[in-house]
């Protein structure tokens, strides 16, 4: 039997200033189209703050990192198993969807949990600034375009990242 060593990819996440700022504008253009949109003031103001208070929950989940339960690696074996890990410290093996997208400027993971647990979120974008390691995005992108190796016929074996 032959054996194959895959290198285990590691791809630990970082706050991102970029994303802010495009989080910040997106929802900027958003306040600034329904001032102009004819409306009872009561409704924009109801609107108005619904998406106030829905950005800085996403800027503080998905771009700041400062949640609990914000994501903070993406972890994938050499056997193709894919972990989460968020700010808690918890763990959680999924198994990714068909609808993953993968693209040199951003990466959505698209999961499904293995088993039940708490928590809603059921993707992760990643971009490659907020990737602290640039070669470890590249690798994702790499394995998630080309696949799993069939372990079928391989034997592999975890090894460190480098």
């Amino acid at each position: 039997m032959k054996t194959r060593i895959v290198p285990a990819i590691y791809l630990k996440l970082k706050p991102s200033y970029r994303i802010l700022g495009w989080y910040v504008l997106v929802s900027m253009l958003s306040l600034i189209s329904l001032v102009l949109v004819k409306l009872p003031l009561l409704l924009k103001c109801a609107i108005a703050v619904t998406v106030i208070i829905a950005i800085i929950y996403a800027i503080l989940q998905d771009v700041l990192l400062c949640l609990p339960w914000s994501w903070q690696l993406v972890e994938v074996t050499s056997h193709g198993q894919v972990r989460l890990h968020n700010q808690r410290g918890d763990m959680i093996e999924v198994m990714l969807l068909v609808s993953t997208v993968s693209h040199p400027r951003l990466t959505i993971l698209r999961f499904k949990r293995l088993a039940y647990q708490y928590g809603l979120r059921n993707s992760l974008m990643i971009t490659p600034w907020n990737a602290e390691e640039p070669q470890q995005y590249r690798k994702l992108r790499i394995w998630l375009n080309w696949g799993k190796p069939n372990t079928a016929t391989h034997q592999t074996l975890d090894v460190l990242a480098e």
